[in-house]
């Protein structure tokens, strides 16, 4: 799967992240298809991991500037996610198979921005439209 504008949220900057982790989960997919060896996999993940802490370090500290109202639960969700990367490390580990992996990132991906992204971008050009470099209507 690959990046395309539909998935963008108007945020340049967090846009820019969330075509940075495509590009991390092109990586591990291509790993897969070419199935390399577990040590190769395990770095394109551990890459996409750091990303993705970094990314969400960054989506939680503008939702606490913002103080978007739905800020708990965004972070929950991160917090979900963080916690099943590594249990899917495991099982990667194990199974030596990283078809679910990129799978559940997809989706993850998909529904995370789809929804909970969209959400807090919609609140910012609400409440906070010079933000974006906009005038207010």
């Amino acid at each position: 799967m690959k990046w395309n504008s539909s998935f963008a949220i108007g945020i340049e900057a967090i846009d820019n992240q969330h075509k940075k982790i495509f590009e991390h989960l092109l990586a591990i997919e291509n790993s897969v298809a070419k199935r390399d060896p577990w040590h190769i996999l395990h770095f394109f993940l551990a890459q996409l991991a750091e990303y993705m802490k970094f990314h969400l370090a960054v989506e939680e500290a503008l939702l606490e500037v913002i103080r978007y109202p739905n800020r708990a639960e965004h972070c929950d969700s991160h917090q979900r996610l963080i916690d099943q990367m590594a249990e899917l490390e495991d099982q990667l580990k194990n199974q030596a198979s990283g078809g679910n992996l990129v799978g559940f990132f997809e989706s993850w991906f998909i529904r995370h921005v789809l929804s909970g992204d969209r959400d807090y971008a919609a609140y910012i050009k609400e409440e906070f439209p010079t933000l974006l470099g906009k005038r207010a209507a």
